[in-house]
């Protein structure tokens, strides 16, 4: 799936984790794998939130889809794969319920 990153926008850790579907622990660990790169971006071991620049790299390396209401509206409605992003997220949606 392609994420428009709001450049604006902290995520915190918690929900990063949620998203990925994983245990905040899991989340942590994999975080302290990537210790070495959430430094040179200035990011503390201890922040809650992380800044887009950080989400940007956690989503594109642990593979994580954001859902439209956490990406940049202006550049998610200027897309012309809109629709089929938005049907993606729809179906993972409905398939997550199914499961529970």
């Amino acid at each position: 799936m392609v994420n428009y990153y709001d450049k604006n926008r902290f995520i915190s850790k918690r929900m990063l984790a949620q998203l990925a579907d994983v245990s905040t622990r899991t989340f942590s660990r994999y975080l302290a794998s990537r210790r070495h790169i959430l430094d040179a971006m200035g990011i503390s071991p201890k922040a809650q939130k992380l800044p887009p620049q950080a989400v940007k790299y956690i989503c594109e390396d642990y593979c994580i889809d954001l859902p439209p209401e956490l990406q940049d509206q202006k550049a998610l409605n200027a897309s012309p794969i809109r629709n089929i992003i938005l049907k993606t997220w729809d179906a993972e949606k409905s398939f997550s319920k199914k499961i529970l």
